[in-house]
């Protein structure tokens, strides 16, 4: 986008990011004939606005998705949420009650059961809720012959659409919530008679248990949170085949007041954002240097050609200037043919006999040609021809030919190292297909054994 990236030239030029000259170094590297400055700026301005863009479009995402998500949790004060139709399974959400004037800190993980028909087996299951009361509503207490903590009443059972509602024979020991009274003071413990009232769509159970009550300790933590939570399944229970589930407005003399906790997407996708726009930045600059790295592989793949085409010509009786012309002129007519690909070394090669034509002196644009380079070989290939014009021509031939020796010595020694990378990353590879054809073989023998 255009407006991106006039933003990144602005944001370039008023804030004088770090890493200019290396930058440019090595633009020169890959883009001699180009300029590394130019290029250095669009290689800046063109990283700057792919991280921008990922900004810009991950940052509106998230606020998108964040805004969605806080309109639905507003909807009707948070006191109905709807249900999931017949057959498409419960839903789940979290929520921040707030019971009078107390929130509290810990979130309640709700989930909505799914809209459902009647269920005609409430008589047989009755008596199995009945069974299992007395050890569902201890709490923290051993047993109900030793009652010193709140018991836990529950008003539904879990897997059970059953409402439970709970009476006592002495209201000043027990009250119906299973909260022991600050009144009892006996600790020989008070007898009392607790009665659980079941009710289904019409059809309903007692059962009673007898309960010894002492003077109780400390509140439980979270006791508040499990009444509200018993409530909430009480009325879902009550409104299973409702569209939508009504939370309780009071618990006891208490209102309650919820708020959906609002999802993280929006917070997940600008991490991501940011994150991405990181890794573009640094990518950007890792992928450069690993384009230095390929030129470098490049140009002392053709060294040895170079070398061995500058001997054969001067042994040949032409100059070392008309052979390092030669050599260019011959890559540039086989660029414009379309035979050739370009190639780092040629391309300097060309720029040094641009220089010698505009009137640079042969010595120093030889030593220009090994610095550009900014590869060992090519400036030791620089110096010694710039020396060549000083000292004379005696030796060079065999200088030549020694330079072209190593440079093909090298060259083998990186194509078996290059080769031995190549073995070595198909190792993980090699073991994986070894263990999927073992796995092949002994799965079916192991199970022949067992038949």
């Amino acid at each position: 986008m255009k407006i991106i990236r006039r933003f990144a030239v602005s944001i370039l030029k008023k804030f004088k990011l770090s890493g200019n000259a290396e930058i440019i170094k090595k633009q020169m590297l890959l883009n001699p004939a180009a300029g590394g400055r130019k290029e250095a700026e669009k290689f800046r301005v063109d990283k700057l606005s792919e991280v921008l863009t990922v900004i810009l479009v991950g940052g509106v995402l998230a606020a998108v998705v964040t805004v969605s998500t806080l309109i639905k949790s507003a909807d009707e004060d948070c006191l109905k949420i709807e249900r999931n139709g017949y057959g498409k399974g419960d839903r789940t959400v979290e929520l921040i009650a707030r019971v009078g004037e107390r929130e509290l800190e810990q979130p309640i993980a709700l989930t909505v059961g799914e809209r459902q028909y009647s269920d005609e087996e409430i008589e047989r299951i009755f008596d199995e809720i009945g069974e299992s009361l007395p050890q569902k509503i201890l709490g923290e207490n051993s047993s109900l012959e030793k009652v010193e903590y709140d018991l836990e009443l529950m008003d539904t059972v879990e897997e059970y659409p059953v409402n439970i509602e709970w009476s006592v024979d002495n209201y000043d020991v027990l009250n119906s919530s299973g909260i022991i009274q600050e009144e009892v003071k006996d600790v020989k413990g008070t007898a009392v008679v607790l009665t659980a009232n079941l009710s289904y769509m019409g059809r309903y159970a007692d059962y009673s248990f007898p309960v010894l009550v002492f003077p109780r300790h400390k509140e439980a933590a979270g006791r508040i949170r499990d009444m509200v939570i018993s409530k909430i399944d009480r009325y879902d229970a009550l409104t299973v085949s409702s569209e939508n589930l009504i939370l309780p407005r009071s618990i006891g003399d208490n209102e309650i007041s919820y708020r959906v906790l609002t999802e993280k997407t929006g917070g997940l996708i600008l991490a991501v954002t940011v994150i991405s726009a990181v890794i573009i930045w640094y990518g950007r600059d890792r992928d450069l240097d690993n384009r230095i790295k390929e030129r470098e592989k490049e140009m002392l793949l053709d060294y040895p050609d170079i070398v061995s085409r500058l001997n054969l010509f001067f042994f040949a009786g032409m100059t070392i200037r008309g052979a390092f012309e030669r050599i260019a002129s011959d890559y540039e007519k086989q660029r414009r043919a379309g035979k050739k690909e370009k190639r780092f070394a040629f391309e300097e090669m060309l720029i040094t006999v641009r220089e010698m034509k505009g009137g640079v002196p042969e010595s120093q644009a030889y030593q220009n040609f090994g610095i550009r380079a900014g590869v060992r070989r090519y400036g030791k290939l620089g110096t010694l021809l710039s020396q060549n014009l000083q000292k004379g021509n005696s030796g060079l031939t065999a200088v030549l030919e020694s330079e072209a020796r190593d440079a093909f010595e090298d060259r083998k020694a990186n194509a078996r190292k290059t080769g031995e990378e190549a073995g070595t990353k198909l190792l993980l590879p090699m073991g994986i297909m070894l263990l999927v054809v073992m796995i092949i073989v002994i799965i079916p023998a192991f199970l022949s054994f067992s038949i």
